[in-house]
């Protein structure tokens, strides 16, 4: 083989090309590094806020007004609650039945006792029964006192005097009597403008007792209006307050255009 065709293969310049990139890369990398210092330096940026202003809202009358509601409601409870110990109070004391007994819980033999009032007194003797015809202004029947009596309670708010009258398992709502069925039917018609419906029909009342003289002609003749006071005072200290007659007498009404005196009277003597 000729010595001029021999291949000579030189890495010299591969190795220096290597270096040089190494060395360019090596300046990049610390150049970064001192832009990043750089930037670590920088002074922090402050951020300021704005203060905000809280809203005052401004007072209105809203308040004032419940708190002046919620005070009388107080007030009001304690007054109420006040006069419902009272009432209870005078109700204990003045309880029918009860007796009168010392202080110290001792009975005392010489200290009155007060007894019941309630104890009706004797009523009037028995006496030969007599019958008494009359026509009444009937406003309804029921087959309950109380629905009766809340019947009444209507006819009392509209001014209408009234009497309930409990015969053979039922009670019955008058509004009147008259000696005749005329007078009854007027008195019909009366109330009727009242927007009060009522029927009329014959009654019978039956009395077994003695009936003191001025009262038997009174029930006779269907004019209880001419009973005088005194008269009528003088019948309650006879027959005693407590009676039926008694408070009869006792619940008169002063104007009675519709008889119910007469029923309210014979009703206590049947």
């Amino acid at each position: 083989m000729d010595s001029k065709n021999k291949i000579s293969i030189s890495f010299r310049n591969e190795h220096q090309q290597e270096t040089k990139n190494e060395v360019v890369r090596t300046q990049k990398e610390h150049a970064a590094a001192v832009e990043e210092d750089k930037e670590d330096e920088r002074p922090a940026t402050r951020v300021y806020h704005i203060p905000f202003k809280k809203k005052r809202f401004s007072s209105t009358p809203v308040r004032p007004l419940i708190t002046t509601a919620l005070t009388a409601l107080f007030v009001s409870l304690g007054l109420g609650f006040l006069l419902l110990r009272m009432f209870v109070s005078l109700t204990d004391s003045s309880a029918p039945g009860t007796e009168t007994v010392p202080a110290s819980g001792e009975a005392n033999t010489d200290t009155e006792v007060v007894t019941s009032q309630d104890e009706p007194a004797a009523e009037l003797p028995a006496g030969p029964a007599q019958t008494f015809d009359t026509y009444i202004v009937q406003a309804g029947a029921f087959s309950t006192e109380g629905k009766a009596n809340e019947w009444q309670s209507k006819l009392t708010a509209l001014l209408v005097p009234s009497l309930v009258w409990q015969r053979d398992g039922q009670y019955f709502l008058f509004v009147g009597s008259a000696p005749n069925k005329q007078e009854a039917d007027q008195i019909a018609d009366r109330l009727a403008g009242k927007s009060i419906e009522t029927y009329v029909k014959p009654f019978v009342v039956t009395i077994d007792k003695e009936i003191p003289q001025v009262l038997a002609t009174s029930i006779e003749t269907h004019e209880m209006g001419d009973l005088t006071e005194n008269e009528r005072k003088k019948l309650m200290d006879e027959v005693g307050e407590n009676t039926s007659l008694g408070q009869a007498m006792n619940e008169w009404e002063s104007q009675d255009d519709t008889n119910i005196n007469w029923l309210k009277v014979t009703q206590s003597l049947e």
